[in-house]
């Protein structure tokens, strides 16, 4: 112990003579300024590579000129995994937005290295672009985390409104508005869909006051007023038909089908389904195809063909699950567990029934959750649990009188944004 301590002593010694050595400390701080500058260069190129402004340039700590080699480059390899995973907000985006669906497990698991990096460069004062902000709304709300999303969207909003920049601001306040609707909030989602109808009308985008028309439309119909809603569609179908957006053209002849089947015209209501289905099967839109066979099927379902609405809803579901959209999978759950209740397997509905609502419950949709409560509630009634079915019920009413909307039950009829 003892000879171990003077060793230590002799060591610490030498280390001491040797720092005091002149040429010994000019090299160290030769290389310590060296790396730092080079370092500094290299940070500074980074965050120039992920396209950011440049007064955010300004914000690096001025402690990476003189931190040393180490300190250097840590925060030189953080820099450089967030411009790969900023970088990667583009490529995920563009991804998905051909899919137009939720996300799968393993993008999932990018999105949140994605978040995680970039909260790391938040750290060292350092902000998103506005519209990578937003994009990370986006993605967060494929994967069904509204409230994330919720959050990126007001933030893209606040930068937006900070840089005037007035086509950010729209597509944020329309982006917030989607969100309110899926919480169940109609009075905010429509005063954010008119709030970005004022400015994109005001900048003349035209694709932009289509998607609020449409917007405002589903709102519209939610609430019960089928004429406006149908004018409002109509008013988004000439512009898609003018700029000559099919996407947006199909999505508007879903729209109006919907209309014309709450009416009672399902012949109306098939054709305009079918000629939407043909545009988004020609364009490749998978999510499209899979909402067109879904209302096909709730046709064939009023109609008494149970066969053909099965058929219909199982190649739904099988799309929507190879897509990973998770709400519209609820959505074929629960119209399977219709039809099957309707047979009178009532076993087989309530476990269809119950698996939608697990899906709607994760997603955080819940005007889809009310319906799934009062469908079971109904269901649980007719096999003769009457406190079961009548407490589900109630849980219904309860989340109605939350977010102020009526519950109906019944299939589900899907429009996008």
């Amino acid at each position: 112990m003892a000879l171990r301590t003077t060793i230590g002593m002799l060591n610490r010694k030498a280390v001491t003579i040797l720092w005091w050595t002149i040429p010994f400390r000019w090299m160290f701080w030769f290389c310590t300024i060296f790396a730092s500058v080079i370092g500094a260069f290299e940070v500074s190129e980074n965050f120039l590579s992920v396209d950011l402004p440049i007064e955010k340039i300004q914000q690096i700590p001025i402690a990476l000129l003189s931190s040393g080699v180490g300190v250097i480059f840590l925060t030189n390899e953080k820099i450089l995994n967030a411009h790969k995973n900023i970088k990667n907000i583009d490529s995920l985006s563009e991804r998905l937005a051909k899919l137009e669906a939720s996300m799968t497990p393993q993008q999932l698991r990018e999105l949140e290295k994605i978040e995680n990096t970039t909260e790391k460069l938040a750290q060292f004062g350092v902000e998103l672009d506005p519209w990578h902000e937003n994009k990370l709304g986006d993605l967060a709300r494929l994967a069904g985390r509204n409230k994330d999303a919720q959050r990126h969207y007001q933030k893209s909003y606040d930068d937006f409104l900070r840089l005037n920049d007035e086509k950010g601001q729209a597509q944020a306040l329309n982006d917030l508005g989607n969100v309110e609707r899926t919480f169940g909030n109609l009075n905010e989602s429509s005063e954010l869909h008119n709030q970005s109808l004022e400015i994109r009308t005001k900048i003349d985008d035209k694709k932009g006051i289509s998607s609020s028309l449409n917007n405002l439309g589903m709102i519209t119909r939610i609430r019960g007023d089928l004429a406006e809603a149908e004018r409002l569609y109509r008013e988004s179908l000439a512009i898609e038909r003018d700029i000559g957006n099919r996407q947006g053209e199909a999505t508007s002849l879903n729209n109006l089908g919907v209309v014309a089947k709450t009416r009672g015209d399902l012949a109306e209501a098939e054709q305009l389904y079918r000629e939407s289905l043909g545009i988004k099967t020609e364009i490749g839109d998978r999510k499209g195809e899979a909402t067109s066979l879904n209302n096909l099927g709730g046709i064939a379902k009023i109609r008494g063909d149970l066969t053909e609405a099965e058929r219909l809803y199982r190649e739904s579901l099988a799309i929507r699950r190879e897509i990973g959209y998770r709400e519209g999978e609820a959505s074929s759950l629960n119209n399977l567990g219709m039809t099957t209740r309707i047979r009178g397997d009532l076993a087989e509905a309530e476990r269809l029934y119950r698996e939608s609502l697990a899906i709607m419950r994760e997603v955080g949709d819940r005007r889809g959750e009310a319906t799934l409560l009062k469908d079971l509630g109904e269901l649980m009634l007719e096999k003769g649990d009457i406190d079961t079915g009548k407490k589900l019920i109630e849980d219904s009413h309860l989340i109605e009188r939350e977010i102020g909307i009526p519950m109906i039950g019944g299939e589900f009829f899907e429009q996008f944004d």
